[in-house]
């Protein structure tokens, strides 16, 4: 959780990343998930109240709205279509999008419906697998937003379908006494984390932001397409 607070302090996505697997390792895999997304709400929200002037308004907005509306989508797809199969594809195609922005496909001029499309797709991910940051960093870059608006606009956003996922969590029975525990005994750590990641923000800008942000879109698709074939 400490790592997971530090590098979204840093690069501005990444907490459920770094966090659920590594709490894999040690603990169930649901009560891994439940308790790094309930984490995961308290790091966007004492976060956003030290970004939440950088955020970009226009892009939040075309963000968000898009996001509600697909969460819905995300349910069919949960109970209709295989999950691993679902995950193996996903991760294949954030793999083939992110190296394709790192070879210039991102110079192409960028449109606001890409950031509608990205949003619904956050919103159908997020219900379906869990995994909605992708689409909307790979929108972010495209759109060259500045390394203190992509952060805090992305931080606003996870802080807006976090809790919203936690409510579908909620009717689907997955919370336990165990996950709220471990969710709570995190929050010193999530706090240390942050502190130690808003110090390093102001060495990782330019190049070294851009390099971070590939470095960790490509970790989140071999993580998510390694999930699938492993599930």
């Amino acid at each position: 959780m400490m790592l997971a607070a530090l590098v979204q302090s840093v690069g501005g996505f990444g907490f459920a990343l770094l966090a659920v697997p590594l709490a894999a390792i040690v603990i169930d895999l649901t009560t891994a998930v439940i308790a790094v997304s309930i984490a995961s709400v308290f790091n966007v929200a004492t976060l956003v109240l030290r970004v939440y002037k950088d955020i970009d308004r226009a892009t939040a907005v075309r963000f968000n709205v898009p996001a509600l509306l697909g969460m819905p989508f995300g349910l069919v797809i949960l109970a209709m279509v295989n999950q691993e199969l679902l995950k193996i594809v996903l991760g294949a195609l954030i793999v083939v999008a992110t190296i394709a922005l790192m070879r210039g496909a991102g110079n192409l001029r960028h449109h606001h419906w890409v950031d509608v499309l990205a949003g619904w797709l956050s919103g159908v991910l997020s219900t379906s697998t869990g995994t909605n940051g992708p689409p909307l960093v790979l929108a972010a870059q495209m759109a060259k937003l500045s390394p203190p608006a992509f952060r805090a606009t992305l931080t606003f956003t996870f802080l807006v379908s976090g809790p919203v996922s936690l409510v579908f969590f909620g009717f689907a029975g997955y919370f336990s006494r165990a996950a709220l525990l471990l969710a709570g005994g995190s929050i010193p750590l999530i706090i240390i984390g942050q502190y130690f990641g808003l110090r390093l923000r102001k060495h990782v800008n330019g190049k070294r932001f851009e390099r971070l942000v590939y470095l960790l879109l490509l970790l989140s698709g071999f993580s998510v397409g390694i999930s699938g074939a492993l599930s």
